[in-house]
């Protein structure tokens, strides 16, 4: 009579081999691939986002949505003052990113889920109703929409608004990925408009305090601790699509785009076309009310994560970014 004969210690040792090194062999492509499969996910947030801008400016004359310019102050009529769509004096410090997302989302342009990224890493960015605030979870409040008291969305400083302030005192959840580019001076003309083309950078990931791309002294971490070369791409390194001016999305690794150029005017003279960097508003533009010369009224590209905007009289834009990692 024949016995059966099992595995020996030998042999289930060899297979348990075989199995780890086929796991330490597919582990690194499957995680390639779920990194590539994000990527892909984000690039169609970004395009089902600039889609929005080019449906509002179908809507409104060409002009993308830019809150201050719809939030705007009441106008005396024979019946008394009333809020009327586009008169009235416009509200420039709503030009932020939290009331530029929460307006869209209000007026249906876009949806609270496509202005997070699939590949955000920072813990305190989630869905507006996903993610908890103060350990509650508060839904968008859609209705703060209310045209004829004056309210159009419920601003990023109300519960049911949409936040992009990173460093907010008591709860610092936002609910925004991706910078926009900064709604003041030139750039509202020139970049801002369904007229713009392939070198207007509209929305991209986040990018390092300041734009920086290297640490401003040995050990202080700005480039090598900053969480945002986590998106995507190489550990170390960072990457994001950028969402150009004719919908096009190309993908970048480092601050200067070659889509990005700028051809800076002093005294009506061109001084050549330059490199643009775009998280930084690195080019002189035009005067204030004091008469001092201000970048953040040039027309270069600039991409920022803000929470309160300033006017052209008295430009001034508050931004915020990532912690850096420990």
């Amino acid at each position: 009579m024949k016995t059966k004969r099992g595995f020996t210690l030998i042999e289930l040792m060899v297979v348990i081999s075989i199995i780890a090194l086929l796991m330490g062999l597919l582990l690194p492509a499957l995680g390639s691939a779920m990194a590539t499969a994000r990527a892909k996910k984000c690039a169609t947030n970004q395009r089902g986002m600039g889609q929005g801008l080019a449906s509002f400016a179908a809507d409104f004359n060409g002009d993308f949505f830019i809150p201050g310019e719809v939030w705007r102050a009441s106008v005396m009529t024979p019946s008394g003052p009333q809020y009327i769509w586009g008169q009235g004096d416009p509200n420039f410090f709503l030009n932020n990113t939290g009331d530029l997302n929460s307006g869209m989302v209000a007026l249906k342009y876009w949806v609270p889920n496509i202005v997070i990224s699939p590949c955000e890493v920072n813990k305190e960015v989630g869905v507006k109703g996903e993610i908890a605030e103060n350990g509650n979870i508060v839904a968008y409040d859609h209705s703060a929409y209310n045209p004829s008291e004056g309210s159009y969305w419920a601003q990023q400083s109300a519960p049911g608004g949409i936040r992009a302030n990173l460093n907010n005192p008591g709860d610092k959840k936002s609910h925004v990925s991706y910078t926009n580019q900064t709604l003041m001076g030139d750039r509202l003309r020139s970049k801002w408009h369904s007229t713009a083309g392939s070198d207007s950078s509209l929305l991209g990931l986040r990018g390092t305090e300041g734009g920086m791309m290297r640490d401003a002294e040995d050990g202080s971490g700005e480039w090598t601790r900053s969480p945002v070369h986590d998106f995507m791409g190489p550990s170390g390194s960072w990457m994001s699509g950028i969402l150009w001016g004719d919908n096009s999305i190309t993908t970048e690794t480092n601050y200067y785009p070659a889509n990005s150029r700028y051809e800076p005017r002093i005294g009506e003279y061109s001084n050549g076309i330059k490199k643009d960097h775009i998280f930084q508003c690195e080019f002189t533009g035009s005067t204030d009310d004091s008469g001092n010369p201000s970048n953040y009224l040039a027309g270069d590209n600039y991409l920022s994560y803000s929470y309160l905007a300033g006017d052209e009289g008295f430009p001034n834009l508050l931004v915020t970014h990532d912690e850096l990692k420990d």
